[in-house]
Formats: structure tokens, sequence, C-alpha cells
């Protein structure tokens, strides 16, 4: 579990205590708190794993969503959601 709102260089290092694990998911939190989302693309691509989750909020469990690349790509391109 991730927030999307922390610096690339700190997801590395989160994640590369992971590393021995070969399967698992990501999962980002505070989407509602950045307008920049590459990170979640960036660290999918480092990792190699897949992005199961979004949340977007402060209500457990409404906020929590699976995630939708579509979206993302989109807001990540400044597009609406």
């Amino acid at each position: 579990v991730l927030s999307a709102t922390k610096k690339y260089k700190d997801l590395v290092r989160i994640t590369r205590v992971y590393q021995e694990i070969t399967d698992y998911t990501l999962i980002f939190t505070k989407l509602d708190e950045t307008y920049t989302l590459g990170n979640l693309l960036n660290l999918k691509l480092y990792t190699n794993a897949s992005i199961a989750y979004v949340t977007c909020g402060q209500n457990v469990p409404e906020d929590i969503e699976c995630f939708n690349p579509q979206t993302t790509v989109k807001q990540i391109l400044g597009g609406k959601a």
C-alpha cells in the first residue's frame, strides 16, 4: 500500500523491501490529494507488479476502487476521469 503523494525515489525505496516477493500487487492511496499520477505508471514499470486498487477519499470502504488503467492514463494525459 503506497501513497500516490510520495516522491518517486521514496516509492522505489519502499518497494525494494519486497523485491524477494515475486507475486504481489500495488495499492495506491490518496489519489484525491495529487494531480500528478505518473508515479503509478513509473512504479508499475519498475516493479513489474500489477496495480490492484486505488483510493480516492477518506471513506473506507466506499472510496476503494479497482484500478482502471484507462481512467488513470486519461488523468495522466490531462483529461478528466
